[in-house]
């Protein structure tokens, strides 16, 4: 039992006829459904936005190469549902790191299990240690796999259309190397507060197959803020989105800030009070590693030479007290 209606006359206190049950009935049926679905969509939504924050990083790992803020913002309970934005730091060999951004499709249940499925194939493909526009090709193929591979009954939805932004920074050389997959263009904010668009070509979205991507790459001075977002950061049906992009840039352009401050600037001057869709936010504050952090040898191409680097190697460890 749902509940109980109750209905009255005042002005005519005479029986209620057949015809005035009949339109109770109906009245109490299509509430019953209506508060049924209003049920469903809230146990749904609340399944989903759980299982979303469970396939999201509670906490970013440790690494050297930059200062990491975030912010991850569900999109409103009956306005658009929970979406598949996603977010990741990944440390890379050579003390670099990897910092992603994507959108999958749709809202719901789906869209949450879809965005688990392509952070995982992210994280697996960067352990091949591979440059943004490949590893974005390769992502590109599973995605196109994945739909090939499900029932063709049409209640599934497909993966083509997802977002992604993938970006290496190496702390060592300063550059920042980045390609994209229907993802929109990141923003780098200087020390000096000037913010621009990089000009990381637009590549297709993930599923089309067999279309190329483009890296980028910049040279970053130290203290510089990468700043990823999805679409819901900037989205707003009263303007467009290259005037989102425009707010969003004046909103992060002030010198001297952390990746916290231009997180909170940026989701102060953007974000509704109801979003209609999920909003991503990832902010990397580039470091430099110090020289005598760091080691390179010219090694001669003669297996003879293994030794010496291998002696020189062990040295140097001892000396950062690295033994193990």
């Amino acid at each position: 039992t749902l509940g109980v209606a109750t209905f009255w006359r005042s002005k005519e206190p005479t029986p209620f006829s057949q015809e005035d049950l009949s339109l109770a009935e109906e009245l109490v049926a299509r509430a019953a459904v209506s508060i049924e679905n209003a049920r469903r969509f809230t146990r749904e939504h609340t399944t989903a936005v759980t299982l979303q924050r469970s396939l999201l990083p509670h906490a970013l790992p440790e690494q050297s190469a930059v200062d990491v803020a975030h912010r991850y913002l569900p999109a409103e309970a009956g306005l658009g549902g929970v979406g598949g934005d996603w977010f990741d730091v990944i440390p890379l060999p050579g003390a670099r790191v990897a910092i992603v951004v994507g959108d999958v499709v749709g809202h719901g249940l789906h869209a949450a299990a879809t965005m688990g499925q392509l952070r995982t194939a992210v994280h697996n493909f960067s352990t091949l240690d591979l440059p943004p526009d490949e590893l974005l090709c390769h992502l590109d193929e599973l995605v196109t796999r994945i739909d090939q591979d499900r029932d063709g009954d049409g209640e599934a939805p497909t993966l083509t259309g997802a977002t992604c932004l993938y970006a290496i920074y190496d702390p060592i050389s300063r550059l920042c190397t980045m390609a994209r997959a229907g993802h929109l263009e990141p923003i780098i904010v200087r020390p000096d507060g000037h913010a621009d668009l990089p000009g990381v070509p637009a590549g297709p979205p993930l599923g089309l197959g067999g279309l190329p991507y483009e890296k980028k790459e910049i040279l970053l001075p130290e203290g510089s803020s990468i700043v990823l977002y999805t679409d819901g950061l900037i989205e707003d049906r009263q303007r467009d989105i290259d005037q989102g992009i425009e707010l969003l840039r004046r909103a992060v352009a002030h010198p001297g800030q952390t990746p916290d401050q231009v997180c909170r600037a940026a989701m102060d001057a953007m974000v509704p009070v109801a979003p209609r869709d999920d909003v991503a936010l990832l902010v990397a504050g580039t470091r430099l590693l110090d020289g005598n952090r760091t080691a390179s040898w010219d090694v001669p191409s003669d297996p003879s030479a293994v030794a010496d680097v291998r002696a020189a190697a062990a040295r140097l460890l001892d000396d950062w007290d690295m033994k193990e």
